[in-house]
């Protein structure tokens, strides 16, 4: 099926500022690219069966904590608090809130984190489980990372979507690679020249250059990564092998041994910031064979 670009809005894609750095707000044409993408992505997933869940934007704090989030990456990690107490101690603070003072001394943090990575919940949900067969989810939400520096793509809030398979260690290496090549395909079909390296994870503390040179010399994660400014390269897609991190976490086993798990990570916005720098920031003049690329119709 061919993809009309007359059905995308006319105007400028571009995404406008906000005074958070990080944080920007998406006129009608981008969010039309969006929607292209998740089809597309939809499409690619049609090759193997994928129940879907939409994840919350706020997830337990225990989750984050038992999954090792909180001991490997706390730089990024966005809490919430509240305040808990009584009008009468919310009095001398009512107007510093006003005047833009502390007003938050007097918060306190929740059971609850904003989501740093849409497939956590997953892991959690297979908990206590032998996986007689290798489970599959594609999963979509809102991410928060606190981000040291927010040039064009390095956001703060931004849209995952993730397809995610637990089972053995055989299964989940052999899927990362099909994975992998799928959306390298995906990426070439859309004229978007993709390089693919081996890459690790920002780790905080005095052990992370241990653990990154851990996991680029095991290559549990690639990259694909394509332009999405001038001058600027970033990753719009990973591929990821855990091992039996998330298995051993959450007690799910597969074969007989603890489950290992596989993710494949579609980073929404930095995929839309792509194609805006590949193709113009018009996408209702992009070509009809490229709209139809980008949403999967000839796959």
């Amino acid at each position: 099926m061919t993809i009309h670009q007359s059905t995308l809005p006319a105007g400028d894609a571009s995404p406008l500022p906000t005074e958070a750095a990080g944080v920007v707000l998406y006129p009608a044409p981008f969010e039309a690219v969006v929607e292209l993408l998740r089809r597309g992505i939809d499409t690619l997933a049609s090759a193997e069966e994928f129940p879907k869940l939409a994840i919350p934007p706020v997830v337990a704090r225990s989750l984050v904590e038992r999954a090792g989030y909180v001991q490997a990456f706390p730089q990024l990690l966005g809490t919430v608090h509240s305040f808990a107490g009584t009008a009468a101690e919310w009095k001398p603070l009512k107007e510093q809130a006003v005047e833009g003072g502390d007003w938050h001394t007097e918060q306190r943090l929740s059971d609850l984190v904003l989501l740093p990575a849409a497939c956590y919940p997953v892991y959690a949900g297979l908990a206590g489980r032998e996986l007689a067969e290798p489970e599959r989810f594609a999963v979509a939400g809102q991410c928060f990372r606190q981000e040291a520096t927010s040039e064009p793509g390095r956001l703060r809030s931004f849209r995952m979507v993730e397809l995610v398979t637990a089972g053995t260690e055989e299964h989940c290496l052999a899927w990362r690679g099909t994975w992998l090549e799928r959306v390298a395909d995906w990426f070439e079909r859309m004229s978007l020249k993709a390089e693919i390296e081996v890459a690790d994870d920002p780790f905080f503390g005095p052990g992370r250059r241990i653990f990154q040179a851990a996991q680029r010399a095991q290559e549990l994660k690639y990259e694909l990564k394509v332009p999405v400014a001038d001058g600027l390269v970033q990753a719009i897609a990973s591929a990821n092998f855990h091992k039996d991190h998330f298995g051993e976490a959450f007690g799910f086993t597969s074969g007989g041994a603890t489950g290992n798990t596989a993710c494949t990570a579609f980073g929404i916005e930095r995929i839309a910031l792509a194609l805006l720098h590949a193709h113009g920031d018009r996408p209702a003049e992009w070509p009809e064979s490229l709209v139809s690329a980008i949403a999967g119709a000839d796959a």
